[in-house]
C-alpha cells in the first residue's frame, strides 16, 4: 500500500471513530434528557392547578376530585366549599393564587383556621391534623 493510501485510510477510521463517538454521546444526552424529563403522577396531577387559583383534592397526592379551583378575586374574596362532595372532603391544596388563602372549618370563614402561603403544595392534609376539615376559604395579604 503507498502511503498515499495509508493517510486516506487513517482518516477515513478517525473521521469513523469520530463519527461514531458523536453518535455515543447524541444517544447518552438523549437518554439523560428523557430521565430528567420524567414526572411523577403526584407532579403531573399537581400541574393541574392553573396560575391564579387555589385548587383542593379529595384525596391526597392531589388524586380523586376535585372540589375546589378558586381563582380570588383580591384580598377579601371569600370562598365557600359546598355541597356533599367537597365540604369537608379537602385532603390536598395547591395554592397558586399570589395571596395566602386562610381556610376555616366551619362556613361562612368561622372557626378554626390553616393559613397557606402562595406556591404552597400541600400534598396530604393530614400532616397538618387538617385532612377533610376545609369548609370555607379567605384570601388574605399574606400568611
Amino acid at each position: 500500500m503507498g502511503s498515499e493510501n495509508k493517510s486516506t485510510m487513517k482518516r477515513r477510521l478517525v473521521s469513523g471513530a469520530s463519527m461514531a463517538g458523536v453518535a455515543f454521546v447524541a444517544m447518552m444526552g438523549l437518554s439523560a434528557g428523557s430521565a430528567q424529563a420524567e414526572t411523577t403522577d403526584v407532579e403531573v396531577k399537581a400541574g393541574t392547578c392553573a396560575s391564579g387559583y387555589v385548587c383542593g383534592w379529595e384525596d391526597d397526592g392531589y388524586g380523586g376530585d376535585k372540589w375546589m379551583s378558586w381563582n380570588p378575586s383580591g384580598v377579601g374574596a371569600n370562598y365557600e366549599i359546598d355541597g356533599w362532595d367537597g365540604d369537608n372532603e379537602i385532603t390536598s391544596i395547591i395554592n397558586n393564587s399570589g395571596h395566602g388563602i386562610k381556610f376555616y372549618d366551619q362556613d361562612g370563614q368561622a372557626g378554626n383556621t390553616l393559613c397557606v402561603g402562595n406556591g404552597v403544595r400541600i400534598n396530604n392534609l393530614q400532616d397538618y391534623a387538617w385532612n377533610d376539615r376545609a369548609e370555607s376559604a379567605k384570601a388574605v395579604s399574606r400568611c
